[in-house]
């Protein structure tokens, strides 16, 4: 029973957020003193795509300039992060003549939200984010046999690009970096009882507004001094970035998403998945059902492309070689 203070706190919260749906955001501010390797990459352009009744999803572009184009190359944050925190990453892909883009689900990083609070991560559906995939890829990206797709998701979004391949989306090959697979706990009395009520778009527990102290707190977790602070800069100077926590019926599809990926058939698609030794889901998805390259590393950080430069280095040099594999030469 004393969960049930929480509900209604919740309960009178979404009540009285009046602001309605939010756009995507199509700018963001560049944070004072960030170094100008995690900037923005020189031509770089949002760009937003909106389903019918779904909220606008965030997109970003960066083309190399003045040499050919090799492959395209989608990357799909982790929900705890913005795109801009890939802009390090991104700069150097560019620069090895590709064409990146970044794509941000729904309520993550400056994608639309339908419901408040607006720093609380919430999707209606699992398949949502494949759905979004298939969209970008087919209307905007549009890729070609020469110029192949590779799709490379990060964190929590494993699951989504697992379902979008299955879906059949027009990738060549995918990268998983430390993937994560929604292995939330289980919902609680209260909790199912919420969703049963549908009610799942109520905060989660664990939910709370997004906090300057709360985020510099964090940054004690970062193994990398520059390349830690990036997240919380462009959050502290953009506050339509700000997350802090999942709803209801976002933590309950974690779950099902990690599930959909797992039952589904495999495809004869080749995955690179960086990953610990530990990580048994990764295991399952290479027991036959993908063409599979596994790299483990015991101390995989949970954000390899933030990390210090004895973890980062070799996790870029992995990709770009495996990206180099998938291209015409």
């Amino acid at each position: 029973m004393r969960h049930w203070p929480a509900l209604l706190a919740a309960l009178v919260l979404a009540a009285c957020d009046s602001t309605g749906p939010r756009p995507a955001t199509l700018d963001s501010r560049s944070p004072p003193g960030l170094s100008p390797r995690f900037l923005a990459p020189e031509g770089w352009a949002w760009g937003a795509i909106q389903a019918p009744g779904e909220p606008e999803l965030r997109y970003g572009v960066s083309a190399p300039a003045g040499q050919g184009r090799r492959a395209h190359v989608l990357i799909l944050p982790d929900s705890g992060e913005p795109a801009e925190a890939w802009f390090e990453t991104i700069t150097e892909l560019s620069s090895a003549g590709y064409v990146v883009w970044t794509l941000e689900w729904e309520a993550f990083g400056g994608s639309g939200r339908r419901v408040g609070p607006h720093d609380m991560a919430h999707a209606e559906s699992p398949s949502a984010g494949a759905r979004a995939i298939a969209a970008l890829t087919t209307q905007v990206i549009r890729p070609e046999t020469d110029r192949p797709l590779i799709l490379l998701g990060s964190g929590d979004s494993a699951a989504t690009v697992v379902m979008a391949l299955q879906a059949g989306a027009p990738a060549a090959a995918a990268i998983l970096s430390a993937p994560t697979w929604g292995e939330v706990r289980p919902s609680g009395t209260w909790e199912g009882l919420a969703l049963r009520l549908r009610l799942g778009r109520l905060p989660s527990p664990e939910w709370r507004p997004w906090s300057r102290e709360e985020s510099e707190q964090n940054l004690e977790d970062m193994n990398d001094p520059w390349r830690g602070r990036v997240t919380h800069g462009w959050r502290l100077a953009n506050p339509d970035l700000r997350q802090s926590g999942l709803s209801l019926g976002w933590r309950a599809m974690q779950g099902q998403a990690r599930q959909m990926a797992l039952e589904a058939p495999g495809r004869s698609t080749r995955m690179l998945i960086l990953t610990t030794p530990a990580d048994q889901t990764a295991s399952v998805l290479c027991q036959g059902l993908w063409e599979c390259e596994r790299v483990t590393e015991p101390a995989t950080a949970a954000a390899p492309h933030l990390a210090a430069d004895p973890t980062r280095r070799p996790w870029v040099e992995q990709i770009a070689a495996f990206i180099a594999k998938q291209t015409t030469p």
